[in-house]
């Protein structure tokens, strides 16, 4: 008989293990083990036994300086993607919504508990990346904005919070507020039409809008174009992201 406490020492192993492993992907860089440790607020021996365990499985290595980085094992659970349907069902969709809207980029995007997934994202002429999870804060995210307008206030605070404490707080362009109540105010108040969008916030020059999406999923997803802004108006861009919203949805049911 499997004592409880045993149990729940796995499930916290576990769930430690995973967590070092998304700290090593998001770093970009390689950590030490102290330094690892100091992250986690635990002791080098604790961390030293998960990240022995990560390396016998074949997902963490020490690169030539002795640091720790993600291995190529972590690779192997990319033939998942054909059992996600947001993925495939609507990707060539997209590709030819992105073609009609040249100089412009169309994302589908989830959002994941504290952090956006960009699944499917694609330009006229590019290749369509799938699967870009690249650390990126939300505040700075019209997609994730958009879908934190349609939550509790109290959670979306949360969220923002979280992405802050995790990636910080840039002010990437003056529009950009500085705190989180600030932008979530200021989210609401540009959102019109069922559709935010943000000019000159990633980036200047840079305009975004967003539009969410009704699919079978529990997680909330959008759809996102964006672009130069002296090329589209904000009555346009809304225009074409209903437009995509109802090509998607159809695609999808």
């Amino acid at each position: 008989m499997t004592d409880s406490r045993a149990a729940a020492g796995g499930v916290q192993s576990l769930a430690r293990g995973l967590q070092i492993l998304r700290t090593l992907i998001d770093e970009g860089a390689p950590l030490t083990g102290t330094e690892i440790a100091r992250r986690f607020g635990l002791h080098q021996s604790s961390i030293s036994r998960v990240l022995a365990t990560l390396i016998d499985l074949g997902y963490v290595r020490k690169d030539a300086s002795g640091k720790f980085v993600p291995d190529y094992g972590i690779l192997t659970f990319a033939p998942a993607i054909p059992q996600f349907p947001l993925v495939i069902k609507p990707r060539a969709t997209i590709e030819k919504i992105a073609a009609e809207h040249p100089g412009f980029t169309v994302h589908l995007c989830l959002l994941w508990r504290t952090e956006m997934i960009y699944l499917l994202r694609t330009a006229m002429g590019d290749q369509t990346i799938t699967f870009w999870g690249s650390p990126f804060p939300l505040h700075v995210s019209c997609p994730s904005l958009r879908l934190l307008l349609d939550l509790p206030r109290g959670q979306a605070t949360e969220i923002l919070n979280a992405s802050k404490e995790r990636l910080g707080w840039t002010l990437t362009t003056p529009n950009v507020p500085a705190t989180v109540p600030a932008t979530l105010n200021t989210a609401r108040r540009l959102l019109e039409h069922d559709v935010l969008i943000l000019d000159e916030w990633f980036e200047l020059g840079g305009v975004g809008g967003a539009i969410p999406l009704h699919t079978a999923e529990e997680m909330p997803v959008a759809l996102a174009i964006t672009g130069p802004t002296d090329q589209v108006d904000h009555a346009t861009l809304r225009l074409w992201l209903h437009d995509a919203r109802r090509r998607v949805e159809a695609v999808l049911a």
